[in-house]
Formats: C-alpha cells, structure tokens, sequence
C-alpha cells in the first residue's frame, strides 16, 4: 500500500485560492544502487521526482508514495519542496514515510538526513500454525511461536521438534462443538495445566523453551475461554 501526503498550501495576506502553490517531491539516500520496490516482479524506480505537483482549488495537494519502508535499498527518504505560484521556494524539507500511512505535512515533523535514519517498527507477520487434528500431533517450533490445534478427539500423546532456547511458546488449544477430549501435553512441557473439556472452550498457556528442543517451562496457569 501507497503512503498518501497532504497539505493545505496559502498565503501570508489571506486567502488566494488561485495561486497557492505547489510542491515537488523527490526520493533521495538510495546510493549507488538504482532504487526497487520488491513485489510479485520487482519494479525498478526510473522517476525518481515528481515535479510541480499543484494544489486544488481549496489549496490542498496530495500525492501518493512508495513507503521507504517498501523500497531498498534501505535508509531512503523524500525530500517536499514548496514553491509559490512564481515557482520560488519556501523551504525544503526532508521525511520517511511508511507504506499504507496517511502524512499531513502541516503536522509531521521533517527528517534530518544529518542524523542516524529513525529505526522502522518491525514486520508485523503471522506466527500462528494451525494443526490438522491427529491423536499423536507434532508442535514444531523452528518457525512458529504460536501453535494451534482443536480437538476433535482424544489426543494421546504428542510431541515437540525444532524447539529454540529462548524463544516463548504459546499454545492454544481448542475443544469442538462436542468437547470433553482429552489433551497429553508433550513430555518436555512441564508443568502445563490440564485442557478444559467444556465444549467450545479454549485453552491458552506460554512456555519459555530453557534449552533447544525443551524443556519448556510454563510463565504462568493457562487462561480458559470462555
């Protein structure tokens, strides 16, 4: 998704809605590399300032971006200059704006690229695996933290692989419309609290993994929903 900018352009004597200005924007700190945008195909950014972009009739202008959080390679930022109606300059500043964000420029502060880049917020991805039921599942934790399984029967036994020290687990485990299964927790999850039967209910517990491949200790007493 685009990061869309806006502003509202006027004059220092009152409103003239005919002259309002414009703006220019222009992508800069891509380096020696051609700046991409890595997508289903990557796309190479050829145009890299968008000239003279004019304000409506109500002095607003806006324009939509690629978040420099979406292009490589990383720490690029845009430059907005605003001109008048003659096409002199007012000022130049310089911002980061993230992918799918709205920025007003009257309200957001600029970026000095003087200073060390501001750090981005981190990839927000899924870490949940759903697990076909089976009366002996598997839990691997090489890749997901959070495990999901719904009971459709009795489990009888189950295991862990791929477990990483460090790392907190979370497992969640359901009962289906009938409920009253029975849940065996893996060997090396000490300490787990017993699966609520009730039908429809959830049960909800954290483990932080002491070691490779376990042993997993629990944080605290899983939580029941309903």
């Amino acid at each position: 998704m685009p990061a869309t900018i806006s502003g509202k352009l006027d004059t220092i004597v009152g409103s003239n809605i005919s002259e309002q200005g414009s703006i220019t924007i222009a992508l800069c700190g891509y380096g020696s590399q051609v700046p991409r945008v890595p997508t289903s195909s990557v796309v190479m950014l050829a145009r890299l300032t968008a000239q003279d972009i004019e304000a409506d009739d109500v002095g607003v202008v806006t324009a939509e971006v690629f978040g420099n959080d979406e292009i490589e390679p990383a720490g690029t930022y845009y430059t907005v200059t605003v001109k008048d109606d003659n096409g002199d300059i007012a000022q130049v500043n310089a911002y980061v704006f993230l992918a799918g964000n709205e920025y007003d420029l009257g309200d957001t502060p600029p970026f000095d690229p003087t200073l060390p880049m501001p750090p981005l917020p981190p990839l927000i991805y899924n870490q949940l695996l759903l697990i076909a039921f089976s009366p002996t599942p598997n839990f691997p934790g090489d890749t997901f933290t959070a495990l999901a399984i719904t009971l459709n029967g009795n489990v009888t036994s189950s295991t862990t692989s791929g477990i990483v020290a460090g790392n907190l687990y979370t497992f969640i485990i359901s009962q289906d419309s009938t409920g009253g299964w029975t849940f065996k927790w893996p060997p090396n999850m000490l300490g787990a609290t017993a699966v609520d039967p009730e039908a429809g209910s959830l049960t909800i517990q954290t483990f932080v993994a002491i070691a490779n491949n376990g042993p997993l200790l629990p944080i605290g007493p899983a939580s029941y929903y309903p």
